[in-house]
C-alpha cells in the first residue's frame, strides 16, 4: 500500500488481463461511471477513470444546491450563484500523484433550460449542475497495462481504505452479463427545419454575437441496458472524450470530439475544433481528405473566429500577456475522422478557481443571446440546446486539476425513454450544406446502429 499523503493510499495491480469495460462490469456500487479516451497513448488520453459509490452528490438549479451526504444520510441546502457554491463545497486535498485525476468530482454542468421536451406525458427535469464526489477512483493506465486504486479521506479523519478487497473484487469477481437494447423512435427535429434555423443563423451573426450552437435532438423508447448501448458507440464511434455516468433517476452517455477546457495547475489548456472531414479509405485517399481540409477558406476562417473566441474568453481569468496558441489548424486524426484543431495555453490568474475558468469558457458553447424578433418559431425551437446538451461533462479533482469536454453527442436515458441531441457550433463561415449532410448522415448511421444491436420493435 502506497501513501502520497496523509489521506491519501494507492494500490497498484497488474491489469494485463482486465480492460474498462470489464473492471465496471465487475465493480459493485451505485452510481458508477467510466471516463475513456479514443486516443489512450497521448496525454490524459493514457487514461481511463472508473469508480463507484460516491461521498456525496450536489445538484444545482436556478439558484440553489442540493447536497447529499451518502455518509450521514442528510440533505443540505446552499443558496447562491451555482459557481460560488460549487467552488466552496468542493473539497480541496492535496493529493499529488502522477494521474489527471485521483478522486473528486465527476458530473456535468448544463447551460439555460434545463427541460427536455419530449412527445406525450414523458418529461426529464435535469438540473444545471449535478456532480458526484468519489473518494476512490480506478486508474487505467493504457500504456502499462496496469490499474491502480486511489482512496482520499474526504474528512481528516483517520479512515484505512479497503483497497485489498476491491483489487480481488476487479480481478476475480463476476461481471454483469451481456445484454441488449431495442428502439422505437418517437420523435425527430425535422431536417428542412434544421437547415432554416442554420440559414437564419448565419444572417443575425455580427462582431458582437459570433457563434452560438444549435441542436437538433431524437428521441426514441429504449428497452434494455443503457450500458449495452454506450459500448456499442463507443466501438462504432470512438472519440477523444467518451463517458457513461449514472445518476439518481438517468443515466449520461456519449462522445465529444474535442474539450472544452483543462486546468492543470496554474496552467489552462483549450483545444477549440472546427472542420471535420470522414477519413479516406486509404493512406492516399486519407492525405487528400487532409488536404482538402487544410486548403479550405471557410473552414479556416471559421476556425480562426472560434479560436479568437476562446482567446478573448480567457482574458478575464488569465494573465493576459501569458495566452498564447501553440498550435494553429492541426489535423487530428480520429478513428472515422479528420479535425482540425488549436490549442490555446493561459496562466491562470492567482486569486482565480479552475470553476472560474470552466464559468468564462461555457456561455459561448450555449445558444444564448440570439435575438427573437426574426418571426420564425424553428430558430427558436433549435437556438436552445437544453440540460446537458449545452454544457460540458467532465471531472473537478481534489488536487484542483479540471478536465470538461463539450456534450455536442450525448444521450439521456431516463424512463426507459432515450434523449439524444447533437449540438453544431455556427459562425458566418460555416458552409450550411456540408453541416445539414453531417448531421443527416450520423442521424442515420446511428439509428442503424441501433437496428443493428437489438432492432426495432
Amino acid at each position: 500500500m502506497l501513501s502520497t499523503s496523509s489521506r491519501t493510499k494507492m494500490k497498484t495491480i497488474n491489469g494485463d488481463s482486465l480492460t474498462p469495460i470489464l473492471i465496471f462490469r465487475r465493480l459493485q456500487g451505485n452510481h458508477k461511471f467510466l471516463l475513456e479516451s479514443s486516443a489512450q497513448h497521448e496525454g490524459a488520453g493514457r487514461f481511463s477513470f472508473i469508480g463507484a459509490n460516491p461521498r456525496k452528490t450536489y445538484k444545482g438549479q436556478g439558484a440553489e444546491i442540493q447536497e447529499y451526504s451518502y455518509k450521514t444520510g442528510k440533505t443540505y441546502t446552499h443558496k447562491g450563484d451555482l459557481f460560488v457554491l460549487l467552488k466552496r463545497l468542493m473539497p480541496r486535498v492535496s493529493n499529488t500523484t502522477q494521474f489527471p485525476f485521483s478522486g473528486g468530482a465527476v458530473g456535468y454542468v448544463g447551460h439555460g433550460v434545463t427541460s427536455i421536451p419530449s412527445t406525450e406525458e414523458v418529461n426529464v427535469e435535469l438540473p444545471d449542475v449535478h456532480f458526484h464526489v468519489y473518494e476512490t477512483v480506478i486508474v487505467f493506465d493504457h500504456v502499462t497495462d496496469e490499474v491502480t486504486l486511489i482512496h482520499t479521506n474526504i474528512d481528516a479523519e483517520k479512515k484505512e481504505p479497503i483497497l485489498e478487497e476491491l483489487a480481488q473484487q476487479l480481478i476475480k469477481g463476476r461481471e454483469t452479463e451481456d445484454t441488449d437494447c431495442h428502439y422505437v423512435p418517437k420523435e425527430s427535429a425535422a431536417n428542412e427545419h434544421f437547415e432554416s434555423a442554420l440559414t437564419a443563423v448565419k444572417d443575425i451573426l455580427d462582431e458582437k454575437t459570433t457563434r452560438v450552437v444549435l441542436s437538433k435532438r431524437l428521441i426514441a423508447d429504449l428497452q434494455g441496458d443503457a450500458f449495452a448501448l454506450y459500448r456499442q458507440l463507443r466501438k462504432n464511434s470512438p472519440a477523444p472524450y467518451m463517458y457513461y455516468v449514472e445518476f439518481e433517476d438517468h443515466i449520461v452517455l456519449g462522445t465529444s470530439p474535442e474539450s472544452l477546457i483543462r486546468v492543470k495547475g496554474e496552467r489552462v489548456i483549450a483545444t477549440p475544433t472546427e472542420g471535420t472531414l470522414p477519413r479516406g479509405k486509404t493512406k492516399g485517399e486519407d492525405l487528400e481528405q487532409e488536404r482538402k481540409l487544410v486548403e479550405n477558406t471557410e473552414v479556416r476562417k471559421s476556425h480562426a473566429v472560434l479560436v479568437s473566441a476562446i482567446q478573448q474568453e480567457l482574458q478575464s481569468v488569465c494573465f493576459r500577456d501569458s495566452i498564447q496558441v501553440i498550435e494553429a489548424m492541426k489535423i487530428e486524426r480520429s478513428k472515422q475522422a479528420l479535425h482540425m484543431t488549436s490549442r490555446v495555453e493561459g496562466q491562470i490568474l492567482p486569486m482565480l478557481h479552475a470553476l472560474d475558468v470552466l464559468a468564462a469558457t461555457l456561455p459561448p458553447f450555449a445558444s444564448t443571446g440570439i435575438p427573437k424578433a426574426q418571426g420564425k418559431d424553428y430558430l427558436e425551437k433549435f437556438s436552445q440546446a437544453t440540460g446537458i446538451f449545452g454544457g460540458a461533462l467532465g471531472f473537478i479533482g481534489f488536487n484542483g486539476h479540471l478536465d470538461f469536454a463539450l456534450t455536442g453527442k450525448s444521450m439521456v436515458i431516463a424512463n426507459q425513454t432515450m434523449h439524444m441531441q447533437k449540438t453544431v457550433t455556427v459562425t458566418k463561415y460555416t458552409n450550411t450544406n456540408e453541416i445539414l449532410k453531417q448531421s443527416e448522415e450520423e442521424e442515420r448511421d446511428f439509428l442503424q446502429l441501433l437496428e443493428k444491436e437489438g432492432g426495432q420493435h
